[in-house]
């Protein structure tokens, strides 16, 4: 059942991909479309890997990823929301870490055996995954804009802003991990 859900949420992935990547072609913005190549193709190897068993992600934690894309790509760029509000990236970068801690916690989990029972343990971990993620994306959009002569960041406000609302998203993140299992199941010993 849950290989699946997984294999639903891939077909739909793809088409929201391939109909994206139509609305930028029609509206003349290739450059949006790189950013979409990239994302899908790291969702491809993760598929991939996951179906070799190497680890394990709830299907939950996939869908919070795959509505992070959507709407990083759909809203905030194919509607300009990035551009039109002031609130949406602030909200994208705490849901955004939010689900990105998730799914990082849950494949190290899935495939490492160095963790502890200790709830404090595992929420320290899962936020600094979090913040480790925020810190990482803010650089690349520095890179970015340094590179590419884009404007992803408007000034340290923006930036400070952005590292504070990852850090919210970590921060939920580890709370939600420290409450319930993320990442593999507990073994039945029978």
């Amino acid at each position: 059942m849950k290989n699946n859900a997984s294999k639903f949420l891939t077909i739909v992935f793809s088409i929201f991909i391939l109909l994206t990547i139509i609305g930028f072609i029609i509206k003349k913005e290739y450059n949006y479309i790189y950013n979409l190549i990239v994302l899908y193709s790291g969702y491809l190897i993760f598929i991939y890997f996951e179906n070799k068993k190497r680890f394990e992600v709830g299907n939950y934690i996939k869908v919070l990823v795959i509505i992070t894309i959507i709407l990083h790509n759909l809203f905030g760029q194919y509607f300009n929301l990035y551009k039109t509000t002031n609130w949406f990236d602030k909200v994208l970068h705490l849901f955004g870490t939010f689900s990105c801690s998730l799914f990082f916690y849950s494949i190290i989990d899935s495939s490492v055996e160095i963790f502890s029972e200790s709830k404090i343990f595992n929420f320290i971990f899962i936020t600094s995954i979090g913040i480790t993620i925020g810190v990482f994306l803010e650089n690349i959009e520095f890179i970015l804009d340094v590179i590419f002569k884009t404007k992803n960041q408007h000034g340290l406000v923006d930036n400070n802003l952005d590292l504070i609302f990852n850090l919210f998203g970590a921060t939920l993140a580890g709370i939600l991990g420290t409450f319930r299992t993320i990442g593999k199941q507990p073994e039945n010993k029978t």
